[in-house]
């Protein structure tokens, strides 16, 4: 796919069409299924822009997030092939400002700004959702880019119809890495009322080889994942459900993973650790519509060690604890959501025993979805959040709230055509910063809050086995905050994104193609961002994904999809040109035994071995700052059998 000099000529016209309009994900907006999910008493927000379902993971063969993320052209993942590298940006901003959760428990912080702040086993996922852009009252506080939702597996997604225990063993090889996963699962009833399931997950990769064969060095990763669940029906009305997620990785790896090795980047013993514990309650009354109470509370600690690093051996760690009490009424044509959610974090140096911040946020939250006619919904919410943080070394105090509405719509124009939009506001306060610079990097004393403004205008179109979509935002993010001088983080300037999606698919009976396409232009003040601004997001060029999935029997499954990426040319100063690339994978899945106790399956990724850098990783700048290419083909062979 090559690039143009005049993108505007292509279907940048519709976004001209619209161009002052902004994005917020809507009450009622259609979504971007990737695949069909079968979920059990999973509540997808309404607002979802993307669903990406656990069929779209087995067919990847997923490890990490670039493979989760794979087939979703308006979010990007950067920083190599190496799991502990990856950072994701939602059309251009990075995912330390948006809300990320697993089954509800916020992983907040930031650990390393070289380095992912979320590890997760996609064996694990039911499925993962994404609100692109600030959207309802319900994302949680300080959603300015969106919000990322995953959520794992019950106990119930796993047995087979009649069936009350199981157990499944999991093996795969990866050519590319000479890796290997394997894991073990049982689950079933301990009663008629109560279930559970218990995974262990072990993934060991190698170095990796980019297109060209060159190994890159020391992006081996070594993880072991081990997860629980039990799920009690207490009464019909009433369920309870109990999870824990250990995710342990430990390798040699340089300082900076996601730059080469050099002598500003030496390489020792890291381990990073995340637990998340998580607990849900909910009653869903029978016979009350006003009441549908769900209550969420977590305990998430992550922490990243140095061992006899450049600084020696340095241990931070980064707590967050909280909770979320909200209730559903039903009242006629009307559904409000309200309630109130809290968190507590607290970010340390163990090693020092002096760098500690610790900070909360609590807030109140009210969304209604109201059907004005047959044809038309609205929506609209707002939530009020209280912030405080207290840097303990530095003797700093902060402490910020505000409001946060958002209004939307949904327009059925015919039974086929949808016409969706909206606005939405989020802010943010003060929070604790990266842990591995506590104890130099300080804030301004000038600094406030940030205050993220989104609009949307989308339509959808669906006939028989035709569906299109096309949707124009804009982001602005008023004062956001960065470096504004060395160790100083205060609010740096304006961040603006704006662009547009186009999609168009059609389904037979045993065939399904389509291709999407995605544009965003974020910047800085009007400078578009790059590959040094870190916490804030990056530029990348057009992106087109297309994909084309057969099934010939029942038991056979084989697809196609291509990403293609344009040559980047719009950049700030000092800045070199990014080239296009093209990258195809293929897949095949065979079940035959019957039903699915026996699957095996082959997926090749980077199928003609491309040499190429994704425009979300550092580019090269030299013999230092320069990031890591991509891995070269992949041949992925994997077998699972259920009991």
């Amino acid at each position: 796919m090559h690039s143009s000099n005049t993108p505007a000529r292509r279907p940048a016209l519709l976004a001209l069409a619209i161009s002052g309009i902004v994005s917020t994900p809507l009450a009622a907006a259609p979504i971007t299924q990737l695949d069909t999910v079968n979920v059990t008493d999973s509540r997808t927000a309404p607002d979802t822009d993307v669903l990406i379902g656990q069929d779209t993971l087995e067919k990847t063969q997923a490890t990490d997030a670039a493979d989760i993320f794979s087939k979703t052209p308006e979010v990007a993942v950067g920083g190599g092939s190496s799991p502990v590298t990856q950072k994701i940006y939602v059309r251009g901003i990075e995912d330390t400002l948006l809300n990320v959760t697993v089954d509800g428990a916020t992983q907040s912080g930031n650990i390393f700004h070289h380095q992912s702040r979320l590890s997760i086993s996609p064996e694990l996922l039911k499925q993962v959702e994404v609100s692109a852009g600030a959207g309802e009252a319900t994302n949680g506080p300080g959603a300015l880019g969106g919000a990322i939702r995953f959520v794992t597996k019950d106990p119930s997604d796993l047995l087979r119809p009649g069936q009350r225990v199981g157990a499944m063993l999991q093996a795969g090889y990866f050519s590319n890495t000479d890796g290997y996963r394997t894991s073990g699962s049982v689950y079933g009833h301990l009663t008629d009322d109560w279930s559970a399931l218990a995974t262990l997950t072990k993934t060991e990769l190698g170095d990796y080889k980019d297109g060209d064969g060159n190994t890159q060095p020391f992006t081996e990763s070594d993880v072991l994942t081990g997860f629980a669940k039990v799920v009690g029906q207490l009464t019909e009305e009433q369920k309870l459900t109990l999870s824990y997620e250990r995710n342990q990785d430990e390798a040699f790896r340089k300082h900076r993973p996601h730059w080469i090795p050099s002598v500003r980047n030496p390489v020792f013993d890291q381990e990073m650790i995340r637990e998340t514990i998580t607990g849900k309650y909910g009653f869903d009354a029978t016979s009350n519509d006003l009441v549908d109470l769900e209550v969420t509370l977590y305990n998430t600690e992550a922490s990243l060690e140095h061992i006899e690093g450049p600084f020696g051996t340095v241990l931070g760690s980064q707590e967050s604890y909280g909770g979320d009490l909200r209730n559903t009424s039903q009242l006629g044509d009307h559904s409000l959501t309200y309630g109130v959610d809290h968190r507590h974090d607290e970010g340390k140096l163990v090693t020092t025993g002096t760098a500690r911040e610790t900070g909360s946020v609590t807030g109140f939250y009210l969304q209604e979805h109201f059907q004005a006619t047959d044809r038309l919904l609205l929506s609209a919410g707002a939530r009020y959040d209280w912030y405080e943080l207290d840097d303990e070394q530095l003797n700093q105090q902060f402490s910020e709230s505000g409001f946060s509405p958002n209004l939307g719509f949904s327009l059925d124009i015919t039974d086929e055509l949808t016409l969706h939009g909206g606005w939405a506001r989020a802010m943010r306060g003060t929070q604790v910063k990266e842990l591995f610079v506590l104890d130099y990097y300080t804030n301004a004393a000038d600094r406030t809050k940030e205050v993220a403004d989104n609009y949307e205008l989308g339509v959808n179109y669906r006939n028989g086995g035709l569906h299109m979509s096309a949707e124009a935002f804009v982001t602005e993010i008023e004062g956001v905050v960065g470096q504004v001088s060395r160790a100083v983080l205060g609010n740096v300037g304006d961040l603006k994104t704006k662009g547009f999606n186009v999609g168009i698919g059609y389904d037979w009976s045993q065939v399904s193609a389509g291709v999407n396409y995605s544009q965003s232009r974020p910047e800085l003040d009007g400078v578009p961002l790059n590959d040094d601004n870190w916490t804030l997001g990056t530029s990348v060029g057009d992106t087109w994904v297309a994909y084309l999935d057969f099934r010939p029997i029942d038991s056979v499954d084989l697809g196609w999809s291509g990403t293609f990426r344009e040559r980047l040319t719009d950049l700030a100063p000092g800045y070199t040109e990014k080239p296009g690339y093209g990258v195809h994978d293929i897949y095949a899945r065979w079940r035959p035994l019957a039903g699915d106790q026996l699957t095996l399956a082959v997926t090749v990724q980077n199928l003609l071995d491309r040499q190429y850098q994704d425009h979300a990783s550092y580019a090269v700048y030299g013999d230092v700052a320069a990031g890591l290419p991509e891995a070269g083909r992949d041949i992925r062979l994997s077998a699972s059998y259920k009991f």
